[in-house]
């Protein structure tokens, strides 16, 4: 892996305050990007099990460490107006956007009865929409830039498990990445999607031990997934390196899904 791959480009990760996204983020400095940091605060998120002792905010630590320079936006990726100013803001700030990451989620445990309305809703509005949201106002500069799309998803977009709306959520961003290929692949533009299984990140609060056991049985690798992992091959998959890769889902997942799917 080259260290400068992605020198002088710049990069906007939502979802970038804390467990994946923050480590994208991070990854992408640490290969000469300039990198926008959309969340909807820049505090990270602090885990019960997993990054339970983050303090620095991401732009913080790439400006700190790292050569590449980095700005927050706080967004809302589910309001369209906040993406549209997060797309304007880094033109602003950077002239081109050149990768866009689609890393921003959330999750909120239940079976059908147990989601409301308002979950579901929010859980659409996050994953699915806010990806629309994202892709719809990038295109235009990245199609300039003949740039990358990596859209975050989950093995939970081909199996059932963990809930409608984020299951859903996740099978619509495979799609979507799909649909975005078709239309997008004459303006060599690349799109891709990536799936993790279970990730040591804060997103796991909601799990206990018995549950997270579960998980390492379902994984057929001897340990659960690093945020560090998932960021390599996003950061592959943005890069030339990749050029050929388009409109595929890639699983990032220990082999959860080599017995399942």
């Amino acid at each position: 892996m080259s260290s400068d791959r992605h020198a002088g480009r710049t990069a906007i990760v939502t979802g970038a305050s804390s467990g994946i996204g923050r480590r994208i983020a991070l990854q992408f400095a640490e290969e000469g990007a300039n990198v926008v940091c959309a969340s909807r605060s820049n505090e990270p998120h602090q885990g019960r099990h997993h990054d339970t002792d983050l303090e620095r905010p991401t732009e913080v630590v790439i400006q700190e460490d790292y050569e590449g320079d980095a700005s927050f936006v706080s967004t809302d990726v589910s309001d369209p107006d906040a993406v549209e100013h997060l797309i304007e803001a880094t033109v602003d700030r950077f002239g081109a956007i050149d990768v866009l990451v689609n890393n921003a989620g959330v999750f909120v445990e239940g079976d059908s009865q147990e989601t409301t309305v308002e979950d579901w809703q929010f859980m659409l509005s996050v994953d699915l929409d806010g990806t629309f949201y994202c892709c719809k106002y990038a295109i235009p500069h990245l199609k300039e830039s003949s740039g990358h799309i990596v859209n975050i998803a989950s093995v939970n977009a081909t199996e059932g498990g963990s809930g409608p709306a984020y299951a859903a959520a996740n099978a619509g961003q495979v799609n979507l990445t799909r649909d975005l290929a078709v239309e997008l692949g004459p303006h060599d533009v690349n799109v891709n999607c990536l799936s993790p299984g279970y990730v040591k990140t804060p997103i796991q609060d909601y799990q206990d031990e018995e549950s997270i056991q579960i998980s390492r049985e379902h994984t057929l690798l001897p340990e659960l997934g690093e945020p560090e992992e998932v960021a390599t091959v996003v950061t592959f998959l943005a890069s030339e390196e990749a050029s050929y890769v388009h409109g595929a889902d890639i699983y990032v997942d220990g082999g959860w899904a080599a017995h399942r799917v």
